[in-house]
């Protein structure tokens, strides 16, 4: 027993200045972790954005591709939805404002230009899509 006593005695603890210098390195490792949840929430957010962005414009390139050249809906000009803005599902209220312009390539043949806009947290931003068609989904 007593040399049990002699070893306890001789062992040493942490002292207050490592146990603090401890706790500087884990709340730098617990702050660096916060951060990159943070930024990660964001970057989700902006993606989910800019693909529901795309997605609207896709909708409305495909839709107008779809009509037939001769049709009232591909005469040249510059168009926006009546219900800008508009949200995800292109239904009225959301961030999105669609505007979309058709050139004329000739007879039978036109650009579709499409863009969507919003403005989130004081940042712009916008996708625009283009294709030619000759209509009927060609």
């Amino acid at each position: 027993m007593h040399r049990v006593i002699c070893c306890l005695r001789g062992s040493s603890g942490f002292s207050f200045i490592e146990l603090l210098i401890a706790m500087a390195i884990l709340s730098m490792g617990m702050l660096a972790a916060v951060s990159m949840h943070f930024g990660s929430a964001r970057n989700n957010t902006k993606g989910n954005i800019y693909t529901q962005a795309n997605m609207l414009a896709k909708t409305q390139l495909e839709d107008l591709k779809n009509q037939e050249v001769t049709s009232a809906r591909l005469a040249a000009g510059a168009y926006q939805d009546l219900n800008n803005p508009i949200d995800a599902e292109g239904l009225p209220g959301g961030i999105y404002s669609r505007s979309w312009t058709i050139d004329n390539l000739g007879e039978a043949a036109r650009r579709i230009t499409v863009t969507v806009q919003w403005n989130r947290g004081g940042k712009p931003g916008s996708v625009v899509l283009s294709s030619n068609t000759k209509g009927g989904g060609v």
